[in-house]
């Protein structure tokens, strides 16, 4: 019996040595092991099983069952994890739904030892979600009779929208005259806005929206060049991978009208117009050159945005193992496209704008301007022809009276005496007697020395006198006669030319005007 029990105390002695050696070996080891405090937190709907997966630096890994959790329950557990470790949490349902997987490391853990880890158990929602490709958007806003302005935007960024905010149609009301240098873009004379002719009509309202879940990397290879709008807008809206959108838009068509007893081309005749038509013609030198620079609009219809709204709401993809330490996320979804997340559980505004002028349209008035600015001209020149020809008749009539108050010879030359009561006496007897008159000769002077001779000398100066004053106005009448026949010569000439022919007309058929859309970068309200 001794003998037995000296030999067990001999193994045993032998066996706490080798323990004790095991144990001062593995005590590195040991040692890089630390607790942590994870709160764990279900918010999910069902009853879920907690697990945890510790991967090991050396590459293996170990799962372990931690605890069972009823919806909303939360509990506090400690987990041990060595240095380089990571530890990842994740749970079932009893359909054998898996949560979110949520990893920690052991030196990010670390830093703050003490901290109790918030780690939410969420079960991602079932999403039978279509997704749309960039190009399939696009051609979903082309086929669309409200939206599909937005792919006409020849823009590099979103911020391009902002152009019809800036539209400078919106800030004039329709039946405005704007007269624009083609050149260099510019109004040349201050709008004229309207009088008696603001008369518009909304002619027609029209609404409609557009809804759709967007990946921006499924855009496919084809008719890349369509989904350029769509791209930018998700590039200026930081869109990384997916968003939900949703468009609506309202448009209407508002048109200038005339009253019932009005008719467009009245608008010549209106007075208000005259002085802004006047001050047209003072701009233009050389109509023939300058008819295709200048061009006088008549703002007619705008097609107006009463309301555009962009709604969004951005999707965040999941990777195998995500860290959520910042924050919950509003939502999770389960897609064909792997579990996603978005921070909002509503649409945000991504860009709205109300009341702006998407395309505004104009009568052309050019070539009725400029044929009125002929007919301007040649009035002015038949005005002035006029106001010649009675200056000329006035200074022949004050020849003929002085022609007559030196007759040279009054009894054997008779001339009518104009009577000074009339105010507008008739050219054609003072034209009669013109044309039956010769210019008179001088009288010699008598060269005897005789006191007589003196006597006659004296009549005779006197004669010549009135010789000279009479043949001065014979041919100041004569000249003003030719230079009478010439004027109502040009007169004639003047009356019967048609300058309505000299610039192609804008009207398509009787009656009416054509109607052409203005380019909106044309000119800024000053």
């Amino acid at each position: 019996m001794k003998t037995t029990a000296n030999f067990n105390n001999i193994a045993l002695k032998a066996i706490s040595k080798i323990l004790l050696l095991i144990l001062f070996l593995l005590s590195p080891f040991l040692a890089d092991a630390t607790s942590f405090k994870f709160k764990l937190k279900n918010t999910a709907k069902t009853n879920v099983a907690v697990f945890y997966r510790i991967n090991k630096k050396s590459g293996g890994f170990k799962v372990k069952t931690l605890l069972n959790l009823k919806p909303g329950e939360e509990k506090i557990k400690e987990v041990s994890i060595d240095k380089g470790d990571t530890v990842a949490f994740y749970a079932q349902d009893a359909e054998d739904q898996t949560s979110v997987t949520v990893k920690r490391d052991f030196a990010t853990l670390n830093q703050n030892k003490n901290t109790v880890y918030y780690i939410p158990i969420i079960i991602p929602e079932k999403q039978t979600t279509n997704f749309e490709s960039l190009e399939g958007l696009s051609v979903k806003l082309e086929h669309n009779k409200v939206l599909n302005f937005l792919l006409k935007i020849d823009s590099s960024s979103m911020s391009s929208l902002s152009m019809l905010e800036n539209n400078f149609q919106n800030v004039y009301p329709l039946g405005t005259f704007i007269f624009v240098d083609t050149k260099t873009n510019r109004l040349l004379l201050p709008p004229l806005e309207p009088s008696f002719w603001n008369n518009s009509e909304n002619y027609l309202t029209i609404q409609d929206s557009l809804y759709a879940m967007v990946n921006k990397e499924q855009r496919g290879m084809a008719n890349a060049q369509v989904a350029y709008f769509v791209a930018k807008m998700f590039d200026s809206l930081r869109v990384n991978n997916t968003a939900e959108l949703e468009f609506k838009a309202k448009l209407s068509l508002i048109r200038w009208k005339p009253s019932a007893e009005a008719d467009i081309y009245q608008i010549f005749n209106d007075k208000a117009v005259e002085a802004f038509l006047q001050n047209c013609y003072a701009q233009i030198n050389n109509p023939d050159q300058e008819y295709q620079r200048y061009r006088l609009y008549f703002l007619s219809s705008y097609e107006r945005i009463d309301d555009l709204e962009i709604y969004g709401k951005q999707f965040y993809n999941f990777g195998n193992e995500v860290d959520l330490s910042l924050s919950t996320p509003a939502q999770v979804f389960s897609t064909s496209l792997g579990v996603m997340y978005t921070k909002n559980k509503t649409l945000s505004n991504y860009y709205s704008v109300q009341g702006a002028v998407l395309r505004t349209k104009a009568y052309d008035f050019t070539s009725l301007l400029f044929n009125g600015f002929k007919n301007n001209v040649k009035n002015k020149i038949i005005a002035e022809t006029y106001d010649n020809q009675h200056k000329i008749i006035a200074a022949i009539v004050d020849e003929y009276k002085s022609l007559v108050a030196y007759n040279p010879d009054p009894i054997r030359l008779s001339l009518q005496a104009i009577d000074p009561k009339d105010t507008s006496p008739s050219l054609v007897p003072i034209e009669t007697t013109v044309n039956n008159l010769s210019p008179y000769t001088y009288m010699a002077s008598d060269t005897t020395k005789s006191t007589m001779a003196a006597a006659n000398n004296y009549k005779v100066d006197t004669y010549n006198n009135k010789v000279k004053f009479f043949n001065s106005h014979l041919k100041e009448i004569n000249t003003l006669m030719k230079q009478l026949d010439e004027t109502n010569s040009d007169l004639a000439k003047i009356s019967q030319t048609n300058p309505d022919k000299s610039f192609s007309s804008t009207v398509n058929s009787p009656g009416l005007l054509k109607e052409i859309e203005v380019n909106s970068q044309i000119v800024r309200k000053q």
